[in-house]
């Protein structure tokens, strides 16, 4: 059959006449024109056929079930005819892979997609599926919302009388179903801004429709009703089971159906739900009085309602054993009541003791709280020795270490080690590069860095260049962009990027690792390892100054350099590095337009410099130039805080240049009116406690020793007022056990700091 031929009926504007000619195909046909109409409904359709008419010659012509199902995804304009005549196609075709068509139809939850799988059951051409949307996909498969004229939904279930009893009560039985039925009968029940012609119309919901069936015998009242009370003793989400609450109130069930029912209503007690549990105590209170009630169900199950943690449940489960008690006196209640003498809430523990007093029970002492005192703070651990890399396969544990969870001293051992076995490889080589290359991670997560190192270490030097290793651990929020250079954050960023560049290079010296958990480095230490130096490629001159600094500044000048490192401008600029001469200058920020204003301190060492990473490092002479993107660091990333703690391993005897580099990124509070507002555990789940170091970076309680020097700005946060439990107020603060960041104010730097 040529195209023209299948152009001129598939035109046609009769659909039964279209309908017959496609179940008249010949498989020859339906071979040589499967292709084309599928790619009128995926590629464009240039010919004049419909939407409709091309779904019907998907459906005639279809090899399988996926192919099929390209008509309903991408067909448009569809109404109730076309279900009509696409399975008397498929039932004139009965195809092998028609079961399987039907459950993708039911697993894309579609409307259309229920009514056609029903069809085709109603046709007999499959059996009746036990797929969950089957039976869920009732609720909104059923009712035809586009009817021009609104018809009680009891007159649509009579089209299809099949779907009566046994598959509504399955309906019913399916979990997510609740919260279809919620969602239909508050829209029929309700008006919209957006349709004046929508009116309430109970009629179409169905609550009214179950009653109604039930009133006409259609469908077992007994069995709607345990049906209905059978949802909440289920484990499902409290959205699906609202409706049934409303459904059992409509029911209006009799005394006699609740005794029959007794025993279910007392489980009900036991459930989460708490308007279930309020609709059990209504039923009971009804059925104390009768003569086949049954008092213990009731006791048994009270225990678990009154260790409720909210108010109304308990307290209304109070009055009902009191009423109980009353109506029974031979049952005792008191066992079950002083259950409530505990309950956190007063009036409930008032309640209780009243009710155990009438029952002439005494009550029980109630626990006095201990005193509050503030615990003492608990003393740095004592540092402990650094024990360096041994082997490239050790190497390539830590590196997996890191990138699970980012640890400031594991990362300076992971450096050293990077620098003396950038020639070798680890026998995990092939997972290591995977977790590295396939890590997802966001621009500002500080893990970016040991998966950046270890690709710089594996990967082949002849396909990469040197300048595609770049590390960037901050960024701002609102335009995202990376850490400024000059900054703290972007300093650490450009002194792990030339790590990465020095491992493409080959095999370095390393002289840089801490000696001890605490940061610090001897300067003995340090002359040893420099005096081993060879006349080949020497350290990294960023890495002999970040060295430098680890010395304690009294013990600097002892360090022998090797003449061919004297002249390099870092290694100068830490060793002639003074004492900060620091300038305190509140200045004013907001973020976006609808922000409130903020006033934020900032540091600056008038003797400062700006220019490579070392300058990042050491205080700036101009903070406030990168002030507004450096407040939003780590605004969306929990591990912020790992980030300052690479920074803390830098400076170990330098906390005052360290308290200058974490007052930006740690907001104030933001109404000078009250407390911050950010509580205290108000960190995103997710986010993790940082090492010691940040804790000790933003701790009053850090000194060089470690024995108690106080915060070298005397800011009000870092310094407690006298009396005040000293506890962690902000978010990046929050994992710190030991700071003090509190105040409601920045306090003024001490009087030996110049003050603007």
């Amino acid at each position: 059959m040529s195209l023209e031929s299948v152009l001129t009926w598939l035109e046609h504007g009769d659909t039964n006449y279209v309908r017959s000619a496609l179940i008249n195909l010949t498989e020859s046909d339906r071979k040589s024109l499967s292709p084309k109409v599928r790619g009128w409904l995926t590629r464009g359709n240039p010919t004049r056929v419909s939407s409709t008419h091309a779904a019907l010659a998907v459906l005639a012509t279809a090899g399988g079930w996926r192919q099929a199902m390209i008509a309903l995804d991408h067909a448009f304009g569809l109404d109730s005819s076309f279900v009509d005549h696409a399975v008397a196609i498929l039932q004139a075709r009965a195809p092998s892979w028609l079961p399987h068509f039907v459950d993708a139809l039911l697993e894309d939850e579609g409307d259309w997609n229920w009514r056609f799988a029903r069809g085709l059951v109603r046709a007999h051409a499959v059996p009746e599926p036990d797929h969950p949307e089957y039976f869920r996909g009732t609720v909104r498969g059923l009712p035809d919302y586009f009817a021009k004229d609104r018809r009680p939904l009891i007159d649509q279930l009579d089209a299809d009388p099949d779907l009566g009893g046994d598959h509504l009560l399955r309906m019913l039985s399916t979990e997510g179903t609740g919260r279809l039925l919620a969602y239909h009968d508050n829209f029929q029940e309700s008006t919209d801004e957006y349709y004046p012609e929508h009116v309430p119309f109970p009629a179409g919901t169905w609550r009214v429709t179950l009653v109604a069936l039930t009133q006409q015998g259609r469908l077992h009242r007994g069995s709607l009703l345990d049906a209905v009370l059978a949802a909440p003793l289920r484990d499902w989400a409290a959205a699906d089971l609202g409706w049934y609450v409303g459904m059992h109130d409509a029911l209006e069930p009799t005394v006699e159906e609740l005794i029959e029912r007794q025993s279910t209503y007392a489980r009900l007690l036991t459930v989460e739900h708490g308007p279930s549990v309020k609709t059990a105590q209504r039923e009971i209170l009804r059925m104390l009085r009768e003569p086949r009630f049954e008092p213990d169900l009731v006791l048994d199950a009270s225990k678990a309602t009154l260790g409720r943690s909210d108010k109304a449940t308990v307290a209304a489960q109070l009055r009902l054993l009191d009423k109980l008690g009353k109506a029974h006196p031979d049952f005792d209640i008191a066992d079950a009541v002083g259950i409530a003498a505990d309950h956190p809430r007063a009036d409930i523990r008032d309640q209780a003791a009243k009710l155990l007093g009438r029952l002439g029970e005494v009550e029980p002492a109630a626990e006095q709280p201990d005193p509050f005192a503030v615990p003492a703070p608990e003393p740095w651990p004592p540092p402990q020795l650094v024990e360096p890399v041994a082997t490239p396969d050790e190497l390539g544990e830590v590196l997996l270490g890191l990138m699970e969870e980012i640890d400031a001293i594991e990362m300076e051992r992971a450096i050293d080690a990077l620098l003396r076995f950038a020639d070798e490889r680890p026998q995990i080589s092939d997972l290591l590069w995977a977790r590295a290359s396939q890590g997802e991670y966001y621009y500002d997560d500080p893990r970016i860095a040991p998966a950046v190192l270890a690709r710089a270490w594996l990967a082949s030097r002849k396909r990469f260049r040197e300048e595609e290793w770049p590390i960037v651990l901050g960024s701002s929020a609102f335009p995202p962009q990376p850490a400024a250079p000059e900054s703290f954050v972007g300093a650490l960023g450009r002194r792990l990027t030339r790590i990465a560049s020095a491992i493409r290079r080959g095999t370095h010296p390393s002289v840089a690792l801490p000696q001890t958990t605490d940061g610090s480095l001897d300067a003995d230490v340090l002359t040893k390892r420099l005096s081993a130096l060879g006349r080949r490629q020497g350290p990294p001159e960023l890495e002999v100054a970040v060295a430098l600094l680890r010395v304690p500044p009294a013990d600097r000048a002892n360090v022998v350099l090797p003449s061919s490192l004297c002249k390099a401008r870092v290694i100068s600029r830490a060793l002639a590095s003074a004492p900060p001469s620091w300038d305190r200058e509140v200045v004013s920020h907001q973020g976006l337009d609808r922000e409130p204003e903020r006033r934020i301190p900032i540091f600056r060492d008038s003797t400062g410099r700006e220019g490579d990473a070392l300058d990042g490092i050491l205080a700036r002479p101009r903070p406030e130039r990168t002030l507004g993107a450096e407040v939003t660091y780590g605004e969306y990333d929990p591990r912020f805080e790992q980030t300052l703690a690479l920074g803390a391993t830098l400076l170990p005897h330098d906390p005052d240049v360290l308290a200058a580099h974490a007052h930006p990124p740690i907001p104030a509070p933001r109404s000078p009116q009250g407390p911050s507002s950010e509580r205290p555990g108000s960190r995103r789940p997710g986010a993790v406690a940082h090492t010691q170091w940040s804790a000790r970076v933003l701790s009053s309680d850090f000194g060089a020793s470690g024995q108690g020097r106080p915060c070298p700005h005397r800011c009000a946060r870092c310094t407690p007022r006298p009396g005040q439990v000293r506890r962690p107020r902000w978010r990046r603060v929050g994992p710190a056990r030991r700071t003090a960041f509190a105040g409601r104010h920045r306090g003024r730097p001490a009087g030996e700091h110049r003050t603007r």
